[in-house]
């Protein structure tokens, strides 16, 4: 029988031929995600995948780098909340409310001025301990903040911001442990 004359035929071949032919291309590729292999060992590996994924730094980032963007994220965090606290202290005419609010823009510099350059600067010359221990700190700034306000005078967004900031601190400081 001559194929070529029947081209239906040749074409079911061809289909059958290449359903049937074994694929080499593995679905699922065995690459070492440094993201997800970092992040696996963190207090949130969630917090950790999302804040990483979100920066194109990490794409091409070792462990050490992946702590720097974490804690830029920090950073960026602390200051978004900073400039939020710092609105809401000039928009407010309750004593209470104006203390707290202080107290956590006091806060929230302290972690912008120091733990995140302590943090920083101990990644970098390889003395994790002080990082870790910075930004563990930090997350107790953001807690600190928030029990600044009376009972039941937490503004709604502080306490998720607080929540935030607790995790990205917790996660920053888990990921500087991986290098201890």
């Amino acid at each position: 029988m001559n194929f070529l004359k029947h081209p239906f035929t040749c074409l079911l071949l061809i289909t059958l031929t290449l359903s049937i032919t074994p694929t080499y291309a593995d679905p699922k590729p065995t690459t070492n995600d440094l993201v997800r292999t970092t992040c696996k060992q963190t207090a949130d590996p969630t917090i950790c995948e999302t804040a990483l994924r979100a920066d194109p730094r990490s794409s091409k980032a070792d462990t050490q780098g992946l702590i720097l963007i974490m804690i830029d994220t920090v950073k960026t965090r602390f200051t978004d909340s900073l400039r939020y606290v710092e609105g809401m202290a000039q928009r407010t005419h309750d004593p209470a409310m104006t203390k707290a609010l202080k107290e956590c823009i006091h806060l929230y510099q302290l972690v912008l001025n120091t733990n995140v350059a302590l943090a920083v600067t101990a990644v970098n010359e390889g003395d994790p301990k002080f990082g870790e221990q910075a930004m563990t700190d930090s997350g107790n700034e953001a807690e600190a903040c928030r029990s600044a306000f009376p009972e039941g005078k937490v503004p709604g967004p502080m306490t998720g911001r607080t929540s935030e900031l607790h995790g990205v601190s917790n996660v920053a400081a888990s990921m500087i442990k991986i290098l201890e």
